[in-house]
This record gives structure tokens, C-alpha cells and sequence, in this order.
């Protein structure tokens, strides 16, 4: 479990990407590890591609401590130089999703509850949204520093209104694009029923896919065992599309049921979260601005997983 960030000082590693863009510069192949830096700092290079990646045990536990030989790097199946690795807690732009929709009515306590824990392990630098789901996606916070302030938002939020979550993570995905850290990720808390989107689910996953951002889901449980017929398969349907964000985005799926503990499930996001390795590499085929790239990154450790960014496209 990781320990709570916000209770311990913390080196300002928030210009891990400016460091990454000096150093591939000038290193040859050979990978480096480098220093945690000090300002945030935007993308000024668009064919150095970050890998943020997390590998986990048997058990689902995250291992810590691997160098950058520990890894491969592929690129449309060709082996790609890691020109810079990092492997410390960098701050990230975090959107926050929460379902607050008419369906969410004996869940809403639980989801705030799990937010909260995972806000608990944040890092001091995270630059955070709040955005609800409901008949259509509602910004609540535009930009937040204080985990604080998310948690008195959410005290004020009710269940009510049809349920637009595709549409949500839609505009959220699209709000991450214009923030300057370096990591992107979404964090999704929802019983992941839909039924009220104008963008479709299969638009959606397309998106997922070639965006820039990591997602991060607890799915809500909101049906009961005895439940039958449609509502169960909704449920269900709902569940498995939680899943599938976090899948193709290189994230973290939870589900959380009736007696799951809220904090379990945000220690699990938070560790995938805060215990990462960042990979980069030079984007091959510059001028090949539309083509797809298919990402896949190897460990060389037995039986263990690896979840990272499945692709991209060349801006």
C-alpha cells in the first residue's frame, strides 16, 4: 500500500518530462536514469513518446525497483532505444469522474467514500478536475490543488438525472488535453451504466485508445444478487465497460460491491497510480503523421504483468 504523499515531503518531480526531452538530446542509446526535476513543463516535442507502465506480481501487487534493462520497448513490433526511464511518483493531471446520476441513488456514498481514499494519496502537485455524470457532463472544478476542495464539492452532490457516462469521459479526455503536466490520468467512479450518451461507446473506446491518458476505474456493483432480467445484464454491461476503459488505456479496473471496503479498492488505484515507470523513446516514421503505432513493453521477470498505453498516432 502506498504511503499517503501528502504527509511527507516530496522532491518537486514535476519536470520529469523537461529532463526526459534534455536528455534525448544527446544520449545515445544507452538509457539514463535522471534526477527529479522542478516545474512542470509541456510537450514541446512531439516525436519523444512517455510510456508511463506499471508492472504487477501474481497477486496484482506493484514491483518496484526495476532499471530500464529490465525492459523492452516495441514500436509496430520493432525494438525501440529507451532514450530516458524514471521510475519515481511524478505529479499528474488528474481528472476526476464521478457518477452522480439518477441509477447512482444507493451507491453515491460509496463512490464518494472511494474518491476520497484515493484523494488521500495524492501527490501535493497533482492539478486536479471534478466532473460529474448526469443527463450531460457538469464540470464541478475546473482546476484544483486541494483535495480538500473536491471532497467539499462532493458533499454537496445528489443522485439525480439520466445517466451520459460516455459523453463524460468524453469531455473529460478532452479537458486532460490542454492541461501542462506531463502524466495524464482519469480516474472513473461509476456503475458504468449508460443510457443517455450521444457519443457511442464504440467512438469512445476509439478514443481511449489513441488518447494520451491513463484510466483508472472503480466500478460500483450496484445490482444485488437476487437481481434478474434486464437490470442485471445492464449491470453487468456496465461493469464490463469500466473494465474496458481502464484495459485499453493501460490502467486499473476495481469493482467494488456492497461489502468491499472503499479504501482497498482506492490503495490498489493509487499504488497502480503512484508506483510507475516512465519509458521514452523518438516516434519512428515522422512523416507518416496518420499511421498508427502499436506500443508493446516486455519485462523481463517471470509471470509478471505489464499495463501500458497500447499505441498512438503521430501529431
Amino acid at each position: 500500500m502506498p504511503s499517503k504523499s501528502r504527509a511527507r515531503p516530496l522532491l518537486n518531480a514535476a519536470a520529469a518530462l523537461s529532463c526526459i526531452l534534455a536528455v534525448a538530446c544527446w544520449l545515445p542509446a544507452l538509457a539514463q536514469p535522471f534526477a527529479p526535476p522542478d516545474r512542470a513543463s509541456f510537450r514541446v516535442d512531439a516525436s519523444l513518446i512517455l510510456v508511463p507502465v506499471t508492472v504487477t506480481d501474481t497477486r496484482g501487487s506493484n514491483i518496484e525497483g526495476l532499471g530500464v534493462e529490465s525492459f523492452t520497448l516495441l514500436d509496430n513490433q520493432r525494438p525501440q532505444a529507451i532514450v530516458a526511464f524514471y521510475s519515481h511518483d511524478v505529479p499528474a493531471a488528474i481528472g476526476i469522474v464521478v457518477d452522480v446520476s439518477g441509477s447512482t441513488l444507493h451507491i453515491l456514498e460509496q463512490e464518494k467514500a472511494a474518491i476520497r481514499a484515493v484523494l488521500d494519496y495524492s501527490n501535493p502537485e497533482d492539478d486536479f478536475f471534478l466532473a460529474a455524470v448526469s443527463s450531460k457532463p457538469q464540470l464541478l472544478a475546473e482546476r484544483v490543488n486541494s483535495p480538500g476542495e473536491i471532497e467539499n464539492l462532493l458533499l454537496w452532490q445528489r443522485a439525480s438525472g439520466a445517466t451520459a457516462l460516455c459523453d463524460a469521459v468524453h469531455f473529460a479526455l478532452n479537458k486532460l488535453k490542454s492541461r501542462q503536466l506531463a502524466r495524464h490520468v482519469l480516474l472513473v467512479v461509476s456503475d458504468g451504466m449508460d443510457n443517455h450518451s450521444l457519443y457511442s461507446k464504440e467512438d469512445l473506446m476509439r478514443e481511449v485508445v489513441e488518447a494520451d491518458t491513463q484510466i483508472y476505474t472503480i466500478g460500483l456493483d450496484n445490482a444485488k444478487t437476487e437481481s434478474k432480467g434486464l437490470f442485471w445484464a445492464e449491470s453487468r454491461r456496465g461493469l464490463a465497460l469500466m473494465d474496458d476503459l481502464a484495459e485499453k488505456s493501460g490502467g486499473l479496473s476495481v469493482r467494488l460491491g456492497d461489502n468491499r471496503d472503499p479504501a482497498a479498492a482506492a490503495a490498489r488505484i493509487s499504488a497502480a497510480i503512484r508506483s510507475q515507470y516512465v519509458l521514452a523513446y523518438r516516434g519512428p516514421d515522422r512523416g507518416e503523421s496518420e499511421r498508427w503505432h502499436r506500443i508493446q513493453v516486455k519485462v523481463n521477470i517471470r509471470n509478471a504483468s505489464v499495463r501500458a498505453r497500447q499505441g498512438y498516432r503521430m501529431p
